[in-house]
């Protein structure tokens, strides 16, 4: 990018862009995370009673989340069109877009990791 040099209106220096470094290290994402995801979107569009919410993998805000969402409509197949998900030690945050018959949406959740097991503390179909 080029920067003015003050006092002198036509010099200009240059400084180079700053180098964004990645990390490597990738966790794995557990078949666990993807799985949750699945049957919360599953349950939100009929699929899947709500019963198969249970308390110790979805937490409150989710099943309110979920049963106000079955009160909307039928049910409808979700078809998955992006998942991206973000892991750290003990948590991961899931974002991505589905397909319904007539439109596209989107969907976001907040997983957490607590002694080996995954649990959803949020998840929105907006």
């Amino acid at each position: 990018m080029l920067i003015p040099i003050p006092g002198f209106t036509h010099l200009k220096y240059l400084v180079s862009d700053p180098v964004l470094t990645r990390s490597r290290d990738h966790i794995p994402v557990p078949r666990e995370v993807s799985a949750l995801v699945r049957v919360a979107l599953d349950s939100a569009y009929g699929l899947r009673p709500v019963t198969h919410l249970h308390p110790k993998r979805f937490d409150a805000p989710v099943r309110a989340h979920i049963s106000a969402r079955r009160k909307q409509g039928g049910a409808e197949v979700a078809k998955l069109m992006s998942c991206h998900i973000q892991v750290t030690e003990n948590s991961a945050e899931v974002c991505g877009s589905i397909s319904l018959q007539s439109r596209t949406t989107a969907y976001a959740a907040r997983l957490v990791q607590a002694d080996g097991i995954w649990k959803m503390l949020n998840f929105r179909v907006f």
